[in-house]
């Protein structure tokens, strides 16, 4: 049974940001898991340790600053020329850490979006799901630049993140235990008397983190929305600029670039004011994170001070203290200094999770009124009381019945319009609304030839032979007796044959491509239009004579089809439906299972 969503539903609340990343978490973990596991922990745990490993040679860099200063500040030069001599190891140490954190986490992130990109991808392509997809109301915009670019923005900032989140933890613990060390309690007169705060630079550091995440939080609250909205923009704009040169020929023949050009415009009017918002919003971001870049180094200073001028901290001590200030502030402002990464995350996850959601879907949800596909008990193609609709529910073809032994030919000929598409598709498998029953030969490989084959660039013989299993002998064979000799010679080389060939050429090949692959029944679409009909009809004749047992409907009015075929059915179209208006296929009689 065929299963494509019917159309919307009902119009559903859109995910929060948290259901976002649980969904896409619940999407990629597989990568841990499974054949890829030991490569993907061994990644992660080598760029675990040097995380780890750069935090605490950045507190040994901190602690080398008090070192140094205070042997300036007693001018005690022997100290001073030691720690001076130490130094370069430590920023060999420094720069080595950094190649090996540069090396894991981009080698984590290349291996982590090969296998989502992989997945997706083949989602989308296997079981035809990208056609059946787009037939449906419930297909998201632009599912290539979705594999394409969002997994990449989904998957590498993530690893990004995580990093800066296990150096941002660790972080805090070491440089608060300095800020606690050196910094100690402050006491300050009041007119009571003296009072003490313990901890004093520690308590400064996490309130001023606190404030400024706050501020932050609540005035970028609306900038995830903001930047999946622009990301949706890019796409409509991009895919606009593919149609134009997709269909440059007709658009160029029919003088229709004026319509072109303003779709575009329009396009592109949205999104620059999609872009304009999304500005704005980070205009009002950028106050409190500049304000608080300028802050954050005079503020330890500050604090520093009235120990520093009592005497109870050296200049060490406050070069320290002021660097671990800083220190903690990135860590707690770690939020703050990705808020617009991880809003560009949060729309990128988002557009991911859409289109699996989507594939899903296509699988598990049939439309309430859809056709029966079986299997025939008798080895014929029947097809009983068949009516075809739109995912709207109008009316396309109706009534068609008849049936096909195999080794027949029927050519369908008439006014078919939309329905000529939706019956081949519906024959392939791949049209679900109508009802009525639709029984095909039991394992019955389909074959649909259309009028123009699309040609993947490479090479003819991965054209010709997609599971590349053939040998070469058999596919020069076929380019010969379909009239193709001239490419034999450049069976293995890599052009891109869609510009190079003609629309007649890429029909032969097309129906040559159609006898290697086997079927047991295959659909003509206009597959001869551009070749002259005593041509159309030698290829057909090949074609049958390769296989003589095989069902051949012959869809339109293409040279040859009336001639070759030993069956016909006409149709004609009345009120914008098309039905029956006269065969000549007496229907056979189905094979009755035999009683118990």
């Amino acid at each position: 049974m065929l299963k494509l969503v019917d159309g919307p539903g009902p119009i559903a609340q859109p995910p929060t940001d948290r259901q976002v990343a649980r969904r896409f978490a619940a999407f990629t973990r597989g990568y841990w898991q499974g054949p890829t596991a030991g490569r993907a922990w061994f990644w992660t745990l080598s760029l675990a340790a040097s995380i780890i490993v750069s935090v605490f040679v950045n507190v040994t860099v901190n602690r080398w600053n008090g070192w140094f200063f205070d042997a300036l500040e007693k001018k005690d030069g022997e100290s001073a020329l030691i720690a001076m001599a130490v130094f370069p190891v430590l920023a060999a140490i420094v720069a080595g850490i950094g190649v090996a954190i540069l090396v894991t986490r981009e080698t984590l992130q290349v291996h982590w979006r090969q296998w989502v990109t992989a997945k997706l991808a083949d989602s989308w392509v296997g079981d035809r799901r990208f056609f059946r997809l787009s037939l449906s109301n419930d297909e998201p915009a632009n599912p290539e630049y979705r594999i394409a670019d969002d997994v990449r923005w989904a998957t590498e900032p993530l690893v990004d993140f995580a990093i800066g989140l296990l150096s941002a933890v660790i972080t805090i613990v070491m440089f608060i235990e300095i800020l606690w060390e050196i910094g100690g309690a402050l006491t300050l007169p009041a007119a009571v008397g003296a009072f003490t705060i313990p901890a004093y630079l520690v308590l400064a550091a996490i309130l001023y983190a606190v404030l400024v995440s706050l501020l932050i939080t609540v005035v970028g609250r609306r900038l995830p929305s903001l930047v999946a909205a622009r990301n949706e923009g890019e796409a409509r704009l991009r895919f606009a600029l593919m149609r134009i040169r997709d269909h440059g020929e007709p658009i160029a023949l029919g003088r229709a670039e004026a319509g072109e050009r303003r779709a575009v415009a329009r396009t592109y009017d949205s999104l620059a004011q999609r872009w304009l918002a999304m500005i704005r919003q980070r205009g009002r971001l950028t106050w409190i994170t500049n304000g608080s870049g300028a802050l954050v180094p005079v503020v330890p200073l500050l604090l520093a001070a009235p120990k520093y001028l009592s005497g109870e901290m050296s200049l060490g001590g406050v070069v320290q203290v002021a660097a671990a200030f800083v220190a903690v502030q990135n860590a707690f402002n770690w939020v703050l200094d990705n808020f617009m990464r991880i809003a560009e995350w949060l729309a990128a996850a988002r557009r991911v999770n859409e289109l699996a959601d989507a594939l899903e879907r296509i699988e598990r949800d049939p439309p309430a009124d859809h056709l029966t596909l079986t299997s025939s008990t008798d080895g014929l193609l029947h097809l009983d009381d068949v009516t075809l609709t739109d995912r709207d529910g109008r009316t396309l073809v109706a009534g068609i019945g008849f049936s096909l032994p195999p080794g027949a030919t029927m050519h369908v000929s008439g006014e078919l319009g939309l329905g000529k598409s939706a019956l081949i598709q519906a024959l392939a498998g791949l049209w679900p609304w109508g009802r009525g029953e639709l029984a095909l030969p039991a394992a019955a490989r389909v074959t649909v030839v259309p009028h123009s084959l699309h040609l993947s660039e490479g090479s003819l013989r991965t054209i010709l032979d997609t599971a590349l299993m053939l040998p070469g002998d058999a596919l020069a064979d076929a380019l010969r007796r379909y009239g193709l000799s001239a490419l034999v010679s450049s069976l293995d080389e890599h052009r891109d044959w869609g510009k190079l060939l003609a629309t007649g050429d890429r029909q032969r090949l097309a129906l040559a491509r159609a006898e290697l692959e086997a079927p047991d029944m295959l659909l003509l679409d206009e597959s001869t239009s551009a070749l002259e009909i005593d041509s159309a009809l030698a290829l057909i004749a090949e074609l049958r004579a390769a296989r003589p047992d095989a069902i051949i409907l012959l869809m339109g009015q293409s040279p040859g089809f009336a001639e070759a075929a030993s069956h016909h059915l006409v149709m004609k179209r009345a009120g914008g439906v098309a039905r029956m208006a006269g065969h000549d296929n007496p229907r056979p009689v189905r094979a009755e299972p035999a009683a118990p």
